[in-house]
């Protein structure tokens, strides 16, 4: 079986595998608490992973994925919010079993910001990748030394999540969390702020607040820079 598994918080990550499952016509699934196990329980021929960046490497959540996917190649596609990509697919391809033929670090929408941008499509090079055996060449990016350091910490003192009074206690927030870090819109210490929770709530009961500090660091020059390795 061939397939694209993505992990998605605000809805980038969905469009992105949705455009390469279209594209390559394999199956798509979406990685979640709930559907983890059964992934990891399937052999793959090819995996296409999409996933967002977090604190400039992939979610955490996923290392234990990463470590235990049945594939015989893997290629890799990261979304970041146009400010810094990090190093995510190349510490992503050092937990893998199979090799990765291809690698992308893909610009997307901010999760913190609310703007209007497009992510851009795929490259054509990368399709054309994903039948090789040669693993590609990906090469280590420079890494904000303390971006590794305590992130749900950080996180938590850099944003916080409010619930409204239109809250209507259907709890699809603690469904659809992935780290089991909220229940009626209250988040606790598992909490890595990936808004997950503030983009899928259906009442629009949840938002974001952030620090002046994070303001300042969301007000850095933006690129859109497509890195890909093949």
């Amino acid at each position: 079986m061939d397939a694209v598994i993505y992990y998605s918080c605000t809805g980038n990550g969905k469009k992105v595998a949705k455009e390469i499952a279209g594209k390559t016509a394999f199956e798509i699934f979406e990685l979640t608490d709930g559907t983890q196990d059964e992934i990891l329980s399937l052999n793959f021929n090819t995996a296409v992973i999409v996933f967002p960046i977090h604190c400039q490497s992939y979610p955490a959540f996923m290392r234990p994925f990463f470590k235990r996917l049945n594939a015989g190649r893997v290629a890799l596609v990261a979304t970041y919010g146009r400010i810094d990509a990090g190093n995510a697919v190349y510490e992503a391809a050092k937990l893998l079993k199979a090799p990765v033929v291809a690698a992308l670090y893909l610009p997307a929408r901010h999760s913190y910001l609310q703007e209007n941008y497009q992510t851009p499509e795929v490259p054509q090079s990368f399709f054309e990748k994903l039948g090789s055996d040669t693993p590609a060449k990906i090469t280590k990016r420079r890494k904000t030394p303390f971006a590794g350091c305590l992130p749900s910490l950080r996180s938590r003192a850099i944003i916080k999540i409010k619930r409204s009074a239109a809250c209507t206690g259907c709890n699809l927030c603690k469904e659809n969390c992935t780290v089991k870090a909220v229940d009626c819109g209250k988040t606790n210490a598992r909490c890595v702020r990936c808004l997950k929770c503030v983009y899928n709530c259906p009442q629009g009961a949840l938002t974001a607040k952030k620090s002046r500090t994070l303001s300042r660091y969301l007000k850095r020059a933006k690129h859109d820079e497509i890195i890909i390795y093949i």
